[in-house]
């Protein structure tokens, strides 16, 4: 009899037994009650050209610089202020002197910042046609200053469709999306820069990474299409996917189940040698919002086609998806791309269709090696990496200094090796 089945078996149950005995006890959300004492937080709200009202939180310096931090799907603004001092990439920001102003796009957050919802009929796209753009114009009215737009993840998509001009064009009962030169012109000067965080260009992956063969594999494919018309069922109803509810209720009703749960999840999104156990839990009981079941659509869609694309709205025929990873050379504001070596959006790809693409005249690309998607932005180290880097960009760029021929910091350049 072949012993080697109950010898994996063995193997698999000890493995869980040591990580229960690291996962956290009961659970009790941090963000609540985080208040820093050099910086209260000050609510502020944006309405929307849609009618709906976005709220975020605000860490004051008048007269400085103006920060907008936008995050990623189905996050929202905790994602930059996770209640740990060390690794929150807001404060960090602020205690540099800057304005910072933690949005929520529709649908997200957590109370009092949680902005209002609407019917969850809306697409990615609707991000960038009504809530950029508010945030933007709400921002300069209120500090007489340009700001410099932050996007983490899918927040860096909603950047680069903002400043591609993105707007629906109207013709008869059909609305489409499309890329108005002008208002990019128009959008693109009314921001001082903006600061890519692992905004996928597109959703390519070479063939060594795992990546791939999770997502773009002929096999995980054939999952993708099936999922995808699971999704279209679904998403002809505006409803949203429960994400918060799901997680938190797990988090709460069972939190070491919640742990191993969430710690195979995030090992795809993080390096979670920069995320203790209590980090991560407060990374998804604060940082995790619904979205809409049009927004996952549009996402596996994106997946499949490798390329940004929008969804057709209103109208039988809305013609060809407009395809925002084409339209990357109309973004000419200046621009930092930063990467992170171990992430699922690959950082060759993103050099390849986001960097070498734009039409910015002072343009920059960074990989920091030893990250994540999630801990770039709010894991250990960033104090001393990431965030200084940042920093000196934004001190080059807003001091009007760049290099003589808007040029490139580097081809390819990776910090930490």
């Amino acid at each position: 009899m072949k012993k080697w089945p109950l010898l994996v078996a063995l193997a698999a149950g000890e493995a869980a037994r040591r990580l229960l005995r690291t996962a956290p006890g009961p659970v009790s959300p941090k963000y609540p009650d985080f208040v820093p004492d050099d910086y209260p937080p000050l609510l502020f709200e944006v309405p929307t050209g849609d009618g709906l009202v976005l709220r975020g939180k605000r860490y004051e310096n008048p007269g400085a610089t103006p920060l907008i931090l936008m995050a990623g799907f189905s996050g929202n603004g905790f994602n930059y202020d996770i209640a740990f001092e060390e690794t929150n990439f807001a404060l960090h920001m602020a205690r540099r002197g800057y304005d910072v102003w933690v949005a929520n796009f529709r649908a997200t957050g957590r109370n009092p910042y949680r902005s209002d919802s609407g019917d969850y009929s809306h697409h990615i796209q609707d991000l960038c046609v009504y809530d950029a753009p508010a945030l933007v114009a709400a921002v300069t009215e209120r500090t007489g200053m340009k700001p410099v737009i932050f996007g983490h993840s899918m927040g860096g998509v909603v950047c680069y469709g903002y400043l591609q001009g993105a707007d629906y064009e109207v013709d008869g009962a059909v609305r489409r999306l499309v890329s108005d030169p002008d208002l990019a012109r128009e959008r693109n000067e009314a921001v001082a820069g903006v600061v890519s965080l692992a905004g996928p260009a597109s959703f390519y992956w070479p063939k060594d990474s795992r990546y791939y063969w999770l997502v773009a594999s002929p096999v995980s494919r054939l999952f993708l299409r099936a999922f995808r018309a699971l999704l279209l069922r679904f998403s002809t109803n505006p409803r949203p996917v429960p994400v918060e509810d799901s997680v938190v209720g797990l988090i709460r009703r069972a939190p070491r189940l919640a742990y191993l749960v969430l710690r195979a999840g995030y090992s795809f999104f993080a390096n979670l040698e920069n995320m203790d156990p209590e980090m991560l839990m407060e990374s998804a009981a604060s940082g995790m919002s619904d979205v809409s079941a049009s927004e996952q659509c549009q996402l596996v869609e994106a997946l499949l086609t490798g390329d940004l694309v929008s969804r057709r709205v209103d109208g039988a025929d809305g013609g060809e998806p407009h395809n925002l990873t084409r339209h990357m050379h109309m973004i000419t504001a200046p621009i930092l791309f930063v990467a992170a070596e171990l992430d699922a959006v690959n950082p060759a790809v993103l050099y390849r269709d986001g960097f070498e693409q734009v039409g910015s005249r002072t343009k920059y690309f960074k990989c920091f090696t030893g990250y994540g998607h999630v801990d770039l932005i709010q894991g250990y180290g960033i104090g001393d990496t990431v965030i200084p880097y940042v920093a000196r960009w934004l001190e080059k760029v807003l001091g009007d200094q760049p290099d003589s021929k808007g040029a490139v910091d580097g081809a390819y350049e990776k910090v930490g090796e």
